[in-house]
């Protein structure tokens, strides 16, 4: 199987290393030279293209394969826009034009915002905030083209190595934590957010589907806070709603909604299991390498 993958960051780097372990040819696609070049250092075949560019004309599509993995880089509504939304169609217009077999999408379940408490399924009310609406327009997208197979995949809060803010900050000895800390957070490692996106590459049933991908074990913020700093022997954190909160509510001055985001579809229909059932699993490979 020949894999592209648009947006070969965070996420597709670990997607190219599993799929060419396993056999299959892959492509990254990235906006830079310089990123370009570190691909190809660390043996991924790669192309420098920006998604903006109205010609991609020049990109090969000999593919059977396309992973729509772009990312915001950080940025606000327009990014959002640029990346989720009228990315996304340049990409589709482009692959229905190819012989591409499948088209896999990296969503959010950002799109959900239930704050209940309660389980959420794909079937679940989505949208309703700017962002999330920005989201879901690439997803209809997705879902509504003439490829043959059309997969949403809407990824949990990910982690893992080099990204880890909650492990970084005890780490630091700061102890204090503002904000919410009481709702339950749905997380997903990256290598399990890979083999999750391999296995919509090669499974599940023809036509058109939504996939929640977490780690199917959820847990609250302060909990995790608490098992962390014991688990490092930090000393006992104190919670300040009224401290400064993390980086995703400083950067979009938005909070986490409570919710148990349910990944059973994924598990019946694309025979995926993460390696990672827990945070807790994941964190502690993380910070026994550390030491």
């Amino acid at each position: 199987m020949k894999i592209i993958i648009l947006g070969c960051g965070y996420i597709g780097t670990a997607l190219a290393h599993l799929a060419k372990s396993q056999g299959h040819e892959v492509v990254g696609v990235v906006r830079s030279d310089k990123s370009k070049q570190q691909l190809e250092s660390v043996g991924i075949p790669s192309l420098a293209f920006d998604i903006s560019n109205s010609d991609w004309s020049i990109l090969p599509s000999d593919f059977d394969v396309v992973v729509y993995a772009a990312s915001t880089g950080g940025g606000g509504p327009d990014a959002y826009t640029l990346a989720y939304d009228l990315g996304v169609k340049n990409a589709i217009r482009w692959a229905e034009q190819s012989k591409v077999s499948c088209f896999i999408f990296t969503s959010s379940t950002g799109v959900y915002r239930q704050d209940d408490g309660g389980r959420v399924t794909e079937e679940s009310m989505a949208g309703g905030e700017t962002i999330a609406d920005t989201i879901l327009a690439g997803e209809k997208s997705v879902l509504n083209s003439k490829i043959k197979n059309t997969r949403v995949l809407r990824l949990g809060g990910l982690y893992g190595p080099g990204r880890h803010h909650l492990l970084n900050q005890l780490m630091r000895g700061e102890l204090i934590f503002g904000g919410r800390v009481d709702h339950l957070i749905n997380y997903l490692h990256r290598d399990d957010a890979a083999s999750a996106i391999l296995a919509a590459c090669l499974g599940g049933p023809t036509g058109a589907r939504i996939y929640n991908i977490t780690d199917g074990h959820p847990i609250r913020k302060d909990e995790l806070i608490q098992w962390t700093a014991k688990k490092l022997g930090k000393g006992e954190p104190v919670f300040d709603i009224n401290a400064p909160a993390g980086p995703r509510m400083q950067r979009g001055g938005r909070t986490q909604p409570s919710r148990f985001i349910e990944n059973s579809r994924a598990l019946h229909e694309l025979n995926w299991r993460p390696r990672f059932s827990s945070i807790s699993e994941g964190l502690t490979e993380i910070i026994d390498l550390m030491v």
